[in-house]
């Protein structure tokens, strides 16, 4: 009986695994019908360069959960989780371009692919935060 739950075990972890790290797509870079300009933001070099800059036009949204973001995130980004898109997704004028991050890439393809439904049109994927090399901002309180 060990035996065979010892291999159910196995099993299991070897499919979670592979879903994970090889199954789950990378939408890295993704860009909805209007974002193809903010490809130029991919670099992370060029992401520090857009922050130090007043930008009004162009938004950073971090859609991981609250205390990930609070923990440290890009300078200038605003949280927006994505588990709360329904709630949010009206605070964002429809004419904003949008960089979204996250801590995996198909949960910001998540909340694109629910912002193209609304009409946004010029958002841009990312990729992982962990690709961010530059100081990270770090908060108390979340504001928006």
């Amino acid at each position: 009986m060990n035996l065979i739950l010892l291999i159910v075990s196995v099993v299991a972890l070897g499919f979670g695994v592979y879903w994970y790290f090889i199954h789950v797509p990378n939408y890295f870079a993704y860009a909805s019908s209007e974002g193809e300009g903010l490809k130029e933001f991919l670099n992370p070099d060029k992401l520090l360069e857009l922050t130090q800059e007043e930008q009004d036009d162009i938004w950073i949204l971090d859609v991981r959960e609250e205390e990930y973001f609070l923990m440290g995130h890009i300078p200038n980004a605003k949280s927006f989780p994505h588990h709360d898109v329904e709630k949010w997704y009206h605070k964002i004028p429809k004419d904003k371009a949008l960089i979204l991050y996250c801590d995996l890439t198909i949960k910001t393809q998540n909340v694109i692919i629910f912002l193209e439904e609304k009409g946004y049109a010029k958002m841009l994927n990312w990729g992982k935060y962990k690709r961010w090399n530059h100081k990270e901002t770090v908060e108390e309180t979340i504001s928006i």
